[in-house]
């Protein structure tokens, strides 16, 4: 009897997860089809936020299943390790230094956007405190919550953040460099893989799930195949080609997956969030420019790589636009990795000795 009632539940539940999902996607589409028509960069990412955004803070309901979303940062591992090649072994010296570099940028961009939350926003201690962090999103707002912050304030903040530095990083390329020329030393037409060739990627990307999942790495399923695909390629003895054909998919569910957080959000909260999260955003993009100009001054690393490498956004979709814009994809995901790093693993100490310092 409990089964018979259980199923239909299930399949009701099932059935709004898949209109969910079809209705995310259809927005994605139209949102990305206009960018696409006025002439935009990287249109299906931007107009998937924007088109899916507006539709869930019309109160529809227009969420990505988990699922979907990791499947697709499995791909985007996949695709950004195989532009590792044997001779980056040649630069991987001068990395160390910018390396420390996103030690010292996490420290100064925490601190001083904390205290700009605490005395521009008027927030309390955790929440101003886990507003600031430039980590993940679930990740701030969960830990974040447990602290006694308010959720609702630091999800709002970081997914503003989100937006921006993705639509400021985009369009600023553009309109700086230009479109990206095309690159295809590492990528294949989707017709061009052979089943076997299929069946390796599976497996390569299945080992880097794995990988992720045990390690427990942040970035969800993107580092593990990222890593497995990259060790496969520096390695020399075989070269895997990646179709990239994905890289459109990829851009549509990562876009809607942004858009989907601002679900619940009142126009009132997101004109607040909005204004303070434009200032902090901007100061904290201000200090990447400033530790991209000074580190590449010292080491001679390219300029638009150090950009991404020290910018404040999500690290999915900052390395989705590296790859996109051919701009060092492996180098950009290591340095946004340690900077998650640092921030999960040190966020909650620091936060811990900082109230007892003010107690």
């Amino acid at each position: 009897m409990r089964l018979a009632i259980a199923s239909p539940v299930r399949r009701d539940m099932k059935r709004q997860k898949t209109l969910a999902l079809l209705r995310a996607i259809a927005s994605a589409l139209v949102g990305g089809s206009l960018f696409w028509l006025a002439g935009l960069p990287m249109p299906w990412l931007l107009g998937s936020i924007v088109g899916t955004a507006g539709l869930t803070m019309a109160g529809i309901d227009a969420r990505v299943p988990r699922i979907a979303r990791d499947l697709v940062l499995i791909v985007l591992g996949l695709m950004i390790g195989a532009t590792l090649e044997p001779a980056i072994l040649s630069n991987v010296i001068r990395w160390p230094l910018s390396l420390l570099g996103v030690i010292i940028y996490v420290i100064l961009v925490t601190a001083s956007q904390y205290l700009f939350f605490r005395r521009v926003g008027g927030y309390d201690a955790p929440t101003a405190y886990f507003s600031a962090a430039p980590g993940g999103f679930m990740a701030m707002t969960v830990i974040g919550g447990e602290y006694g912050g308010a959720e609702r304030v630091i999800a709002l903040m970081h997914a503003v953040r989100v937006v921006l530095v993705v639509f400021a990083i985009v369009i600023g390329y553009h309109l700086v460099v230009g479109a990206p020329a095309e690159d295809a030393s590492h990528y294949v037409a989707l017709s061009a893989i052979s089943p076997g060739h299929l069946l390796l990627l599976g497996v390569v990307g299945a080992a880097g799930a794995l990988v992720s999942r045990l390690l427990r790495l942040p970035g969800g399923f993107m580092l593990g195949p990222l890593i497995v695909m990259g060790l496969v390629q520096v390695s020399g003895l075989v070269h895997v080609s990646v179709p990239s054909g994905p890289i459109l998919v990829a851009e549509v569910v990562l876009g809607s997956s942004i858009g989907a957080q601002f679900a619940g959000t009142t126009w009132a909260e997101l004109r607040r969030g909005f204004l303070l999260s434009l200032i902090s955003t901007m100061a904290m993009l201000a200090l990447s420019a400033i530790f991209g100009l000074a580190v590449g001054f010292l080491t001679g690393l390219p300029l638009a790589a150090l950009f991404l490498a020290y910018s404040p956004g999500g690290m999915s979709g900052i390395s989705l636009i590296a790859l996109a814009l051919h701009i060092e994809p492996a180098f950009v995901t290591l340095h946004n990795m340690l900077r998650v790093l640092i921030i999960l693993i040190a966020g909650p100490a620091l936060f811990r000795l900082r109230s007892r310092r003010d107690d």
